[in-house]
């Protein structure tokens, strides 16, 4: 296996079988599952991360004790009026899409900012391309916000992961006939257990993989970790920019619990932007695009 990630990943070991899921469930799992319960977590009461995550918390606080319907706020505040609700329900995972320069890494970071800064959630920010230092200076020089001194302040994370170690990883199973031999996996170490996490850009992830069952078969199974951390989880994928398919495979937008649009549209000769929640499980929503812009504040909706 090919790979030096050192601080960002620890290895552990697992079998193609259990990665993938593919092991027939138990009497017992059954009827967990049917209790609203799968593999040692409840959703959304008392989570304890698993051991077959793709995630590792390297925080002995990996407990989280959580209320059936939990709303959080954005920190977006005419973002959160266009839900009913107010803001995402725990346990939601958002699929942002947009075309480039639409301002999916802003808003994401946006909303990290706030609910790190005023409610003192933690966030943790994973970036398959660019360089943490100059996602932290961009975000400083633009908007003024200081993610160096909420780092300080332990609510908030940048972990870099190569994408090209991911794949490889993956990949290797499948190169196993039956799947059945260990093999070394790699978790993603986080800091701690957040309450806001980003993936930045599933995009990024996967061409890094050569063949795309192999890839949506990770996505499942990444999306299913994201369930058991029961924390609100922005996923992006980069689109056209008025797209018609809002990511690369169409299992993405199928997996997530929530589906926000960013359009960047030319009208008239000149571009303007538009967002539309598109999809939303836990909440009825405006139906709908609404103007917005890129400002030195940040993202302003309802303002063309």
């Amino acid at each position: 296996m090919v790979g030096n990630m050192g601080n960002i990943f620890e290895k552990v070991w697992g079998t193609a079988k259990e990665f993938l899921g593919a092991k027939a469930p138990k009497a017992e799992e059954k009827e967990a599952a049917a209790n609203g319960e799968y593999r040692g977590f409840t959703k959304k009461k008392h989570n304890i991360i698993p051991e077959n995550n793709l995630f590792s918390i390297s925080s002995s606080e990996i407990e989280r004790k959580t209320h059936e319907n939990d709303i959080t706020p954005t920190g977006i505040k005419e973002f959160d009026q266009l839900i009913k609700d107010g803001g995402l329900e725990q346990g939601s995972s958002i699929l942002i899409s947009g075309g480039t320069g639409t301002g999916k890494t802003t808003f994401i970071l946006q909303s990290m900012h706030n609910c790190s800064k005023e409610r003192s959630l933690k966030c943790i920010y994973i970036s398959f391309e660019e360089d943490p230092k100059k996602i932290k200076g961009h975000m400083k020089k633009n908007y003024g916000w200081d993610f160096e001194a909420l780092e300080k302040s332990g609510t908030f994370a940048i972990v870099k992961v190569d994408p090209l170690d991911v794949a490889r990883d993956v990949e290797q199973i499948f190169l196993e006939k039956h799947g059945e031999l260990k093999i070394r996996l790699e978790k993603i170490r986080l800091p701690f257990l957040p309450d806001i996490i980003a993936l930045d850009s599933l995009s990024a992830l996967s061409i890094a993989f050569t063949e795309e069952e192999n890839y949506r078969k990770y996505i499942t199974e990444l999306f299913q970790s994201l369930v058991h951390m029961n924390c609100i989880s922005y996923v992006i994928s980069e689109t056209e920019q008025d797209p018609r398919i809002y990511s690369r495979t169409g299992v993405e937008e199928f997996l997530a619990d929530g589906v926000i649009v960013l359009y960047n549209l030319k009208k008239q000769g000149k571009r303007e932007n538009e967002i539309e929640v598109l999809k939303l499980r836990s909440s009825s929503h405006h139906k709908g695009r609404v103007p917005y812009r890129i400002t030195t504040k940040g993202i302003l909706i309802g303002q063309g």
